[in-house]
C-alpha cells in the first residue's frame, strides 16, 4: 500500500520501494450485481443528482432574484447577497442541509428536519456532487467572461431522473496504514465504501497485485449505469513501468510521422522517407449501419413506456455498445503499437470539430475517433517513454511536397496522388503528409515588439 512522503497536501505518494506514484490509470470494470445491490446503486445515483439539482436551483433562484431587483431600480449594494459557488461552500451547505441544520432543510411528516434516507448513502456521493456542480457553474461563469476556450456554454442542465443516465462517484480516502476502502476482495469481486462487496465480471488480478506491491493508489470508483449494465472506473496513480520497458534501445531511433485519415486511419513514415507502417479502419459505424437502421425502426413503432420499447431499447444499444468497443479495441491496438515501436512520433493537430460541421464528413470522421487515438497515443507515449511532438495546426503536411518542399495550395480531397508541379514526384497523399510531419520542427517563438517607454 502506497505511503504518503510527508505530511504536506501536495505530496507525492511513493511505493514500498520508494517509487514515486505519478503514472495516472484507470481500471473499468463490469459489475455482477443482484437486484437488491442495482436498487442500492440506483439509490446512491438517485441522491447525486438531487444534490446537483439542489445547488442549481439554488444558484438560479438567486442570479433571478438579483436579475429582477435590478430592474426595479434597487442599487447594486442593497441587492440580495449572492450565492458562493465555490466547492467548500456547496459541500458545508449539502451537508447541513441533508443533516436538518439549514434554515431551508427539507421537514418531514414527523417533524424531523433533513433527509431521512442519509444514512443509507455514502456522504461521499453527496459531496462529489456538490464539487460536480461548482465545477459545471464556475465553467459557465468563465466562458460567459471569454476566460474558457471553446464555444460558449449555456446555464447547466438540471438532471433528469427519466433523461440522465444514473451516474454517481465515490471517493477512496483512507489513512496510512488503514485498507483501501476501493479494493479487489477476491479474483471477481471488488469492495466499495457503503455498498460493500459487488461481483465484477473482469479478472481483478492485476490490481490486485499491484494494491499488494504498493504500486497503485485509488483516488476514486466512479459508477455508470449504461445499456442495462452498470461499470465503474477506478482512477488513480500507479508506480511507471519498469526502465526496461520505458527504454528506446532497439526501436526506430528516426523520428515518425503518423498521418491520420478517413480512408487509412493511420499510417507512419519516418523523416528519411520510409513507409513504417499503415492502419486501415474497421469503421464499425458505417459496418453496422444497416443494423442500426432496423433497430431504430423497431425502437419508432413500439409504444410509450411499454416493454416491447424497453426490450427495443436494450437492443439498440446493444449495437451502439459493440460498434464503440470494436473502435476502441482497434485505437489501443494502433496507439499500442506506435508506442512501444518508435523513439520519437510527430501526430498533427486536427480541427476535429470543425470537420465535424461538415455534413457530409461529420459520419465518417465520427467513426475514425481521431480525439480518442490523440488521447491514447498521449497517455501511452509517456507510459512507454516516447517522445510525442504534436505538429501546428496549420501546418500544411498535405500540401507540402516532401521533395522539395514546395507548397500546392490547390491540392483537393479528391487528389489521393501528390504530384508536384517544381521536381515532378508523384506519391501517395498520406505517404507525403507523414514524411513532411516526421520532418517537422517546432517553430521559433513569436517575440513581442518592444514596448515604448511612458513619459
Amino acid at each position: 500500500m502506497p505511503v504518503a512522503a510527508g505530511r504536506t497536501a501536495d505530496a507525492a505518494l511513493v511505493s514500498h520501494t520508494g517509487v514515486a506514484l505519478t503514472r495516472a490509470t484507470t481500471f473499468r470494470f463490469t459489475l455482477d450485481v443482484t437486484s437488491e445491490q442495482h436498487q442500492r446503486l440506483l439509490a446512491h445515483a438517485g441522491a447525486s443528482r438531487l444534490a446537483f439539482n439542489h445547488h442549481l436551483a439554488r444558484v438560479k433562484a438567486n442570479l433571478d432574484q438579483r436579475a429582477a431587483e435590478r430592474t426595479y431600480g434597487v442599487p447594486e449594494e442593497d441587492l440580495t447577497p449572492a450565492l458562493s459557488w465555490s466547492k467548500v461552500s456547496f459541500i458545508n451547505h449539502m451537508n447541513a442541509w441533508k443533516d436538518g441544520r439549514a434554515v431551508d432543510a427539507p421537514v418531514n411528516h414527523d417533524g424531523s428536519r433533513g433527509l431521512p434516507w442519509r444514512g443509507e448513502v455514502s456522504t461521499d456521493v453527496f459531496e462529489t456532487a456538490s464539487v460536480h456542480a461548482a465545477q459545471a457553474l464556475a465553467n459557465w461563469a468563465a466562458s460567459r467572461n471569454g476566460a474558457r476556450a471553446g464555444r460558449v456554454v449555456g446555464f447547466p442542465r438540471f438532471k433528469s431522473r427519466h433523461k440522465t443516465t444514473p451516474a454517481f462517484r465515490l471517493r477512496a480516502k483512507y489513512p496510512e496504514g488503514a485498507a483501501p476502502p476501493v479494493r479487489p476482495t477476491g479474483p471477481k469481486a471488488m469492495r466499495f465504501p457503503k455498498l460493500g462487496e459487488l461481483g465484477v465480471r473482469e479478472s481483478t488480478r492485476r490490481l490486485r497485485r499491484l494494491l499488494q506491491q504498493g504500486r497503485f493508489h485509488a483516488y476514486a470508483a466512479a459508477f455508470r449505469y449504461e445499456r442495462g449494465r452498470w461499470v465503474v472506473s477506478v482512477t488513480g496513480v500507479a508506480a511507471p513501468f519498469h526502465p526496461a520497458r520505458r527504454t528506446t534501445t532497439g526501436r526506430h531511433r528516426a523520428r515518425v510521422g503518423v498521418d491520420l485519415g478517413v480512408k487509412t486511419l493511420a499510417l507512419a513514415a519516418d523523416e528519411h522517407g520510409n513507409l513504417r507502417g499503415t492502419w486501415e479502419g474497421v469503421k464499425a459505424l458505417h459496418t453496422a449501419q444497416a443494423r442500426l437502421k432496423l433497430a431504430n425502426q423497431r425502437y419508432s413503432r413500439t409504444k410509450r413506456d411499454s416493454n416491447g420499447r424497453k426490450k427495443a431499447a436494450r437492443r439498440l444499444g446493444k449495437l451502439h455498445a459493440r460498434v464503440a468497443a470494436v473502435r476502441k479495441a482497434l485505437l489501443h491496438q494502433i496507439t499500442a503499437d506506435l508506442a512501444k515501436g518508435y523513439a520519437c512520433l510527430v501526430v498533427e493537430d486536427l480541427n476535429t470539430a470543425g470537420m465535424l460541421a461538415n455534413r457530409r464528413l461529420a459520419r465518417v470522421v465520427s467513426d475514425a475517433a481521431f480525439a480518442e487515438l490523440r488521447r491514447q497515443l498521449e497517455y501511452k507515449s509517456s507510459w512507454y517513454g516516447t517522445e510525442l511532438v504534436i505538429a501546428d495546426r496549420w501546418f500544411p503536411s498535405s500540401k507540402t511536397c516532401s521533395g522539395c518542399g514546395s507548397i500546392k495550395a490547390d491540392l483537393t480531397l479528391a487528389d489521393r496522388t501528390y504530384r508536384c508541379d517544381s521536381c515532378g514526384l508523384a506519391i501517395d497523399r498520406d505517404v507525403n503528409a507523414a514524411i513532411n510531419l516526421a520532418r517537422y520542427t517546432e517553430p521559433p517563438p513569436r517575440s513581442s515588439p518592444p514596448q515604448h517607454v511612458a513619459a
